[in-house]
């Protein structure tokens, strides 16, 4: 009995092999029902031929293992179908999932049909002929999946960009009415109060709409522009700090400068690094504690350091505080997700366009200590 070659196969059934693909996807992915036959197909061809070329050429026992591993060095040519493939799942609204049984699917087709050709095995090389298949059929899903993925981010960080540039108009209105209500002579001392509550939220959901609006344009690729101009960094500290006292009343605020500092930065940004600090030390600070904005100089640099009470950042995590997420233990163990890392994610970025460098400190004796350091010329 005559043995096909996988590869040589795979070549010679292609339309089957698509055909059972097809009717797969049509039968059992719920995203395939407003898809023609020809979108459901999609790139599953030339997926095909890189397949059984990938199999058809020669490699050493080294570069088996390596590929088997995931760290073959991929070549351009080879994942442009699964690439492609994986960018047109997203857009037709495939979730991960309904991808990886796409190729699950295949798999099992190509080996069935395969299987089917021959009643029984007279080849010795069949087992290394399936080897071979499913180190390139794993191959082409990674490539897919990979680039499901880069899609399906880029499709979240637009509509996050989206979203906060939507949200800042009627954000805007509330504070508006909410200004013009705080002047008013006919509302009571505990109304006052109240207003004085709104306006601390208000500005709160501000902080957090501009440091997505930067994290969301930081992922795109877009990177951290600074326009530098002489400033005094002692009257801008002063500026925000005067604003967080307006908007948190009871918070305990210090503040320890020399006099005026003169330097070229970007004024816009270091206040956003300044507004940053103080709103992550009173945030995850001791409630009521101390919270000490200082800044000192020398000839060539700067230090602008921010220091609150409370507990310690663990010394495991202090590197992932800067990476835009950072997962918090909560009182029964559990790993929550919190906004902890995005604020200083943000004053990371822009001190590193100002070519300077933030450090932290943290322990039970001293509390908290962010400094960052800045050329200041």
């Amino acid at each position: 009995m005559y043995s096909m070659n996988l590869a040589y196969f795979i070549k010679e059934h292609k339309e089957e092999i698509t055909h059972e693909w097809v009717e797969y996807a049509s039968n059992y992915i719920d995203s395939t029902e407003k898809m023609s036959r020809e979108e459901v197909k999609d790139h599953l061809l030339e997926m095909l031929n890189q397949i059984s070329n990938d199999m058809e050429t020669s490699q050493t026992k080294s570069e088996q293992k390596y590929k088997s591993r995931g760290l073959k060095e991929p070549r351009l040519i080879d994942d442009q179908p699964a690439k492609n493939h994986g960018i047109h799942r997203v857009e037709s609204g495939f979730d991960i999932v309904q991808v990886s049984s796409e190729f699950r699917a295949l798999r099992a087709s190509v080996l069935r049909l395969w299987e089917e050709s021959f009643e029984e095995d007279v080849s010795d090389d069949r087992f290394e002929e399936m080897i071979r298949f499913n180190e390139a059929i794993d191959e082409a899903w990674m490539h897919s999946v990979s680039h499901y993925h880069h899609k399906m981010d880029n499709s979240k960080n637009w509509f996050l960009g989206i979203l906060g540039h939507d949200l800042r108009n009627p954000l805007s209105a509330i504070q508006s009415v909410q200004q013009l209500l705080s002047l008013s002579e006919n509302i009571s001392r505990e109304e006052k109060l109240l207003l004085q509550q709104t306006d601390a939220s208000i500005k709160r959901i501000k902080e957090l709409i501009e440091n997505l609006l930067e994290l969301t344009n930081l992922r795109l690729g877009n990177g951290i522009t600074v326009k530098k101009t002489s400033c005094d960094l002692t009257l801008h500290c002063e500026r925000i700090i005067q604003e967080f006292k307006l908007a948190y009343p009871k918070a305990n605020l210090h503040f320890e400068s020399s006099g005026p500092i003169q330097g070229q930065w970007d004024s816009i940004r270091m206040e956003q690094v300044i507004s940053n600090l103080v709103a992550n030390a009173l945030r995850y600070g001791r409630t009521g504690g101390p919270v000490t904005i200082s800044v000192k100089a020398s000839d060539q640099e700067i230090s602008l350091s921010v220091h609150n009470e409370g507990n310690p950042i663990p010394e495991s995590r202090k590197e992932l505080i800067f990476n835009g997420l950072f997962k918090d233990s909560g009182e029964n163990g559990a790993c929550k997700e919190s906004s902890y890392g995005i604020g200083l994610y943000v004053v990371h970025e822009i001190v590193k366009a100002h070519r300077g460098k933030v450090e932290v400190s943290s322990s039970k004796e001293d509390g908290t200590d962010f400094k960052v350091i800045l050329p200041r010329y």
